[in-house]
């Protein structure tokens, strides 16, 4: 079994939680039933999309001050644990947990080949970017659910505002790309859905991976909301539609406990 490819839960958290811009690119293990996992791709540089008043994008601009602010790691981690109550046997992962992971997810990651490159990874520097720029909180859910959700918190909205227009250019141009390790390929097609939610923006992907004779489809659903990110993914046990509800339940249900918190002050 390879080694890369089966990655540990450590691993897979972190990579999870460290996508939180929502640059996902997938990388599956290799059991019967993959499971995708975010890795964090930023581009060297990219323009934040100019958009139309009354767009759902153009809500992001900086300046409302309706939606959510500024949460320390401390509140989102309660956050997450009061979320993640509602589902048996789920791990949450605090911001000091995942920086204790970045070493693992370093040595899985120099292991990992993309094609084409700029749909790839862009090195570890960028993980260590997302923890420094954001309060994370992360939760896996077992396996029987097939998900995570993430929650990251912006000190400058305008970095999270362009990091949602890094991830508009890979959707774009990354809509079928291969992940190779120890001579392992798994290919990957990438394709938008419409979905939305109670964020001002909401974007949403399937991700269809092929292993093999394996085949395996995720969701992922982005919400933003002010200076507030959640990412939710599910696996499809039935039908892309079921899972895509599932996921955007997942996405309400923090936004509705965010709502209810009180905002921290931004570290100077």
């Amino acid at each position: 079994m390879p080694r890369h490819l089966n990655a540990s839960k450590a691993i897979r958290t972190t990579a999870t939680a460290l996508a939180v811009a929502g640059l996902a690119l997938g990388v599956s293990g290799c059991s019967k039933t993959p499971e995708p996992v975010p890795v964090s791709a930023t581009p060297n540089s990219v323009e934040v999309p100019v958009t139309a008043p009354g767009s759902p994008e153009s809500s992001m601009a900086p300046g409302n001050a309706s939606e959510l602010g500024y949460f320390d790691s401390t509140v989102l981690s309660s956050a997450m644990q009061q979320w993640a109550n509602g589902i048996k046997g789920t791990i949450v992962n605090d911001q000091q947990e995942l920086r204790k992971q970045l070493p693992a997810a370093q040595k899985w990651l120099e292991g990992v080949t993309v094609v084409p490159a700029t749909c790839g990874l862009y090195g570890i520097g960028n993980l260590q970017d997302q923890l420094e720029k954001s309060a994370v909180a992360a939760a896996v859910l077992p396996a029987a659910n097939a998900g995570a959700l993430t929650v990251a918190a912006y000190r400058d909205r305008d970095a999270l505002v362009a990091d949602v227009a890094a991830q508009q250019h890979l959707d774009a141009s990354c809509g079928t790309y291969s992940i190779t390790s120890d001579g392992q390929k798994v290919s990957y097609k990438l394709s938008s859905l419409d979905a939305t939610s109670s964020a001002p923006f909401t974007a949403a992907t399937l991700l269809e991976s092929v292993n093999g004779k394996s085949k395996n489809q995720q969701i992922s659903i982005r919400a933003i909301d002010g200076n507030v990110m959640v990412s939710a993914t599910r696996s499809v046990r039935k039908t892309p539609g079921e899972s895509t509800a599932l996921a955007l339940a997942d996405v309400e249900s923090m936004l509705t406990i965010l709502r209810d918190l009180p905002e921290s002050a931004p570290a100077s």
